[in-house]
């Protein structure tokens, strides 16, 4: 299966964008207790899974593949993304194999970044965790990214670091750089508005690490402690479109 678009990323964050409140002030105990919520809707997605692993022609895949959800669920790892995951495969007419394959693969990433990412608050979450490990990005990272925000959902930082990412960023330099908005104090949508804005510049012909420069230091610039901030060597601007 191949890595998740700038698009599909850009639709994840809208959606965070709209919930990210919700997660906002939760103690540690109230986000013990709302961790247990994927977990009920996990194993809710599996009953409901039936008609998805229908599609499977291969019994012995489908029978791998349930074993996979049910495993999910029993961990209280969320499954909506795996069931999302076969539902590609078969849209794409791939393999049975293949899409076994690829579905154990995110159930293993995905069990990282709850595991990362503790307590995590929400399905969207945890998902953005998983695709963020698909880029590279150490599992390390995710768990500072936790330390630094442990009260705040980081599902929109997350989706930016990843955009970030397929927008050519390299994974260390991306990760230093979102780590570095979340201590700065940067809000969800300052964070947001520079994946947007890098994207925008890399399809205007700016390079990758030049365009992540020039946004995240404007977002920077707008935060405490803007005349701490390295040097940049020499002004980086736009192409100017003739």
């Amino acid at each position: 299966m191949s890595l998740p678009t700038a698009a599909f990323h850009m639709a994840r964050r809208a959606v965070a964008v709209r919930t990210i409140s919700a997660g906002i002030g939760m103690g540690i105990g109230v986000a013990a207790a709302l961790f247990a919520v994927p977990a009920l809707r996990a194993q809710e997605s599996v009953a409901g899974a039936s008609a998805t692993l229908d599609g499977l022609a291969d019994a012995k895949a489908r029978a791998a593949v349930r074993a996979l959800l049910e495993d999910a669920a029993a961990k209280g790892i969320p499954t909506a993304p795996l069931v999302t995951k076969v539902r590609e495969g078969l849209a794409k007419r791939a393999a049975p194999e293949r899409i076994h394959a690829a579905t154990a693969a995110l159930a293993t990433r995905l069990a990282s970044a709850a595991t990362a990412l503790a307590p995590a608050r929400s399905t969207e979450e945890i998902a953005a965790g998983a695709d963020v490990l698909q880029t590279g990005v150490t599992e390390r990272a995710l768990r500072e990214m936790r330390t630094i925000w442990p009260a705040k959902p980081l599902t929109v930082p997350l989706g930016v670091l990843a955009e970030l990412v397929a927008s050519g960023v390299p994974p260390g330099n991306a990760t230093q750089r979102v780590r570095e908005l979340l201590v700065r104090g940067a809000t969800t949508a300052q964070i947001a508005t520079l994946g947007t804005s890098v994207r925008a510049d890399v399809a205007a012909g700016l390079a990758p690490d030049a365009a992540m420069e020039l946004r995240s230091k404007g977002v920077l610039l707008q935060l405490p402690n803007a005349s701490s901030l390295p040097a940049i060597s020499s002004p980086i601007r736009p192409p100017i479109r003739p």
